[in-house]
């Protein structure tokens, strides 16, 4: 990069400078705006509106997200978000002009791995969520259960609230296997969350082996 263009390494070169320094400092509306062009923004009136209306569709079926839950999926506790969101997902368009379904890749392709999981669309408010399971006594840990990793397939091309959709869960099965229930939830927005950065540069064996040795 050096020897191809200066301009580029000086860019590199303060950019890792300052990450090393602030990387535990950053909002994550900075994030989304320099990796995507979107802005991340604030709740407003109307879209307070349309998230009252998805609260209460979950206030209202949570029994029966967990019955779900606890007669179909079966696995370990690190996937069973996915399983919640496919469930959210099909109930949050039972409510009347809402829309709800996995964002769009820049190829026009729809895909709920990787952040955000869902757009939530009422009219011309569109809010990002990200679906989330956590067991009670893991509330408080300071282990990694967020990330955002920018790429050139962003799902993000909205201007938009963004929110995590967290469920409380229990295992029944023991070392955080299925069974699970569904015991309560939380609404979370990301306006103000703050996000840390392991800033890391690795190679493969199938690299490093090809090296000569030294001489």
């Amino acid at each position: 990069m050096r020897q191809s263009n200066d301009s580029d390494w000086n860019k590199f070169e303060k950019a890792v400078q300052y990450l090393r320094g602030n990387g535990e400092s950053l909002y994550f509306r900075d994030v989304i705006k320099a990796s995507t062009g979107k802005k991340l923004l604030p709740f407003n009136k109307n879209s307070l509106v349309v998230m009252d209306s998805v609260e209460s569709w979950i206030t209202n079926n949570l029994s029966l997200l967990s019955n779900k839950v606890y007669k179909n999926y079966k696995g370990r506790a690190n996937e069973l978000g996915n399983e919640v969101e496919k469930i959210l997902r099909i109930g949050l368009n039972e409510i009347k002009n809402l829309k709800c379904d996995k964002p769009i890749l820049s190829s026009g392709k729809k895909q709920s791995s990787g952040y955000p999981d869902i757009l939530i669309e009422s009219g011309n408010v569109k809010i990002y969520a990200d679906i989330k399971t956590f067991q009670t006594k893991t509330i408080d840990s300071k282990l990694r259960s967020f990330f955002y990793e920018p790429t050139n397939k962003s799902k993000i091309h909205f201007d938009a609230p963004h929110c995590i959709i967290g469920f409380e869960t229990r295992s029944l099965g023991g070392e955080n296997k299925s069974p699970f229930k569904i015991i309560n939830f939380k609404i979370i927005d990301l306006y103000k969350l703050k996000v840390k950065l392991k800033a890391e540069f690795n190679a493969g064996n199938s690299i490093i082996y090809k090296l000569s040795k030294p001489s």
